[in-house]
């Protein structure tokens, strides 16, 4: 675990600081990935970050005195006895379009360390001259363990699923990230509305292969790169799709797959189709 990145974190209220470096790093035997969940408030931080910074949440009570009450809807909170919340927060941007995610969770037998990454607008993004203060929110199991917090860059990922407009049941729509540090699965995903940044997730006690993955991927459907593109006519006669997204250097491109063979699918689409489906049946029992 190297190349931390300093960071000066603000004390806010309830707001941890730190000065986080490379002499904080100790080698404490073998790393593993730390299960968490995605979180979402409606309400908003009292106190508004002056900087880059983090909070942690371990109790009722805390929650109260860091946000305002959420006025339109309940929100479940998580069993403060057995979790916490962890918020990353940027600190003022000077306009919309900028961005914190947390990328991955690792613990060893001595600390636990959070890696994130931070998103600016694009050149030809139309933003709102506004301040914002971008920040990202999880629910972690406790611990005792000092957490530290290295800033890497985003990294590819592909998210595969199936998807049904007559979806009866709970196993007719079915959405999963796969990336090198770990799996997350979508929860509650909108037919037709793929869009995953709106979603809650959790992520799975399991660590897939994903360059493996992305070498079966066939030649016709790579030439794609940053394109959308619809093979036969997904769900026309409530037969359900596949779909497929991959991010290759931020670069997107998205698949939707009739589940019946249309005469557009070559036969190497066709076998990867079965890929995905069979991956999609794997990770539902890792769930």
């Amino acid at each position: 675990m190297k190349n931390l990145i300093s960071i000066l974190f603000v004390v806010l209220s309830f707001y941890s600081c730190s000065d986080l470096g490379d002499e904080n790093v100790q080698d404490c035997g073998a790393v593993s990935n730390v299960a968490y969940e995605s979180f979402s408030y409606c309400g908003t931080l009292k106190e508004s970050p002056k900087q880059l910074s983090f909070v942690i949440v371990n109790s009722n009570e805390e929650m109260q005195k860091l946000f305002t009450t959420c006025e339109t809807f309940t929100v479940a909170l998580p069993d403060f006895t057995q979790k916490r919340i962890l918020g990353l927060l940027a600190g003022p941007k000077p306009s919309s379009g900028y961005g914190i995610k947390i990328q991955s969770v690792q613990e060893d037998n001595c600390q636990i360390t959070v890696n994130y990454f931070e998103t600016e607008p694009k050149d030809d993004e139309v933003v709102l001259t506004v301040i914002t203060y971008p920040s990202d929110y999880i629910v972690l199991p406790k611990s005792n363990k000092p957490i530290l917090f290295r800033k890497v860059n985003a990294i590819d990922y592909a998210v595969v699923g199936s998807f049904y407009g007559y979806c009866v049941g709970t196993d007719c729509q079915q959405f999963f990230r796969i990336e090198n540090d770990k799996v997350l699965r979508y929860l509650n995903v909108n037919y037709n509305s793929y869009n995953f940044n709106q979603y809650s997730y959790k992520t799975l006690g399991f660590k897939d292969d994903l360059a493996a993955f992305l070498l079966k991927i066939p030649t016709e459907l790579a030439a794609l790169k940053g394109q959308t593109k619809t093979f036969g006519a997904p769900d026309s006669h409530d037969q359900g799709g596949v779909y497929f997204e991959w991010s290759q250097g931020g670069i997107v491109t998205k698949i939707y797959l009739d589940n019946d063979n249309s005469t557009d699918q070559s036969q190497n689409v066709i076998n990867f189709k079965k890929v995905i489906q069979d991956k999609i049946a794997e990770l539902k029992t890792k769930s």
